[in-house]
């Protein structure tokens, strides 16, 4: 009998296979893709690829792979070592006068923050906001904002209101720094670049890397590093920040350093784990957010676009940056949202 269950348990796991560790790669560049993020199926949240572009996947699972500079790519996983992305582009209007010139840079941004509770989608907004931001002092000021969001009606991760404080709602809309994560990086004494990545404490934590044709600049890192996780208690309830990776892109070239000015997207991912004893609460939170720039100007005034044009803004940019397949459908799915 022992023998019989011994052979089921070694059938079972032939058909699901062994997570195997898997390179993410630039399909042109050849060089590995850090901080992806890979969903399973369903559209829940499996992980992130390290520094060096790897991630456990198992053999016979469908994936679906997200990055803010590559295409999306959905497949089923074989026993392939290597997964290539494809790099995605889209262009601005460039505006040839000059910064000096004028008192504000005004740029719209396209936003999409998703959140999983336990592996279930709780939380979904896009939309466009507009920012000012004066060209000497880099102070931004917001503009008008159009929104569209879900939230899940399922009571089993609905969130109690003394909770909020503290809780899973860690959407936001985009709010623009002053400085951008290539500057903060520059200025932190504890962190350095060289040959293209990115070190704390002599520790590697990040990559930084310029496009072939000095177009762009995309830095990544790990914002929690050397750190490893920040724990914040409150009312009972105690929060673990695991996970926090950053990734901006840049317009980029030979003579400028990147600056809010030049910052073209952005990505932010957190994994936080949120418990309460005495309620025997454990959840598993996941969120993403990430922004695109999609036009900007330097101006002199501050004319605020009105609802209807970004509402028109919206449709266009919506279509431009389509949701995730697996997301959308657990949108679709308004029994369960």
């Amino acid at each position: 009998m022992k023998y019989f269950i011994l052979a089921q348990i070694l059938f079972l796991t032939s058909l699901v296979g062994f997570a195997q560790q898997v390179m993410l790669a630039d399909s042109i560049t050849q060089n590995p893709v850090c901080y992806a993020t890979v969903y399973d199926a369903n559209g829940t949240v499996i992980g992130r690829s390290d520094m060096g572009g790897y991630i456990s996947l198992q053999k016979g699972f469908e994936y679906h792979i997200s990055h803010i500079s590559y295409e999306p790519k959905s497949f089923v996983y074989n026993d392939d070592s290597i997964i290539f992305l494809s790099p995605s582009f889209y262009t601005i209007s460039e505006v040839s006068v000059t910064a000096k010139k004028k008192k504000y840079y005004h740029c719209k941004v396209f936003f999409r923050s998703i959140e999983h509770v336990d592996s279930c989608l709780k939380y979904y907004m896009d939309g466009i906001r507009e920012f000012f931001i004066d060209t000497k002092s880099k102070k931004v000021h917001y503009g008008n904002v159009e929104t569209n969001y879900f939230m899940s009606k399922r009571k089993d991760i609905a969130q109690k209101k003394r909770s909020m404080m503290i809780g899973d709602r860690y959407m936001a809309l985009p709010f623009l720094d002053k400085n951008t994560l290539y500057e903060e990086t520059m200025r932190d004494k504890k962190r350095n670049i060289e040959s293209g990545i990115v070190y704390a404490d002599s520790i590697s934590i990040g990559s930084c890397k310029v496009r072939s044709d000095n177009s762009e600049m995309l830095l990544s890192i790990d914002a929690l590093w050397p750190k490893n996780s920040l724990v914040t208690n409150l009312f009972g309830y105690t929060q673990v920040l695991s996970k926090y990776n950053k990734t901006e892109l840049y317009r980029y070239n030979d003579f400028d350093a990147p600056s809010v000015f030049n910052l073209k997207s952005s990505n932010s991912y957190r994994h936080l784990t949120l418990t309460h004893k005495k309620e025997n609460l454990v959840r598993d939170i996941d969120v993403e957010d990430m922004f695109y720039v999609v036009e900007y100007e330097y101006t002199d005034t501050k004319e605020l676009s009105s609802s209807e044009l970004l509402q028109e803004d919206y449709k266009k940019y919506s279509g431009m940056f389509p949701i995730p397949e697996r997301i959308r459908e657990q949108l679709v799915r308004g029994e369960e949202l």
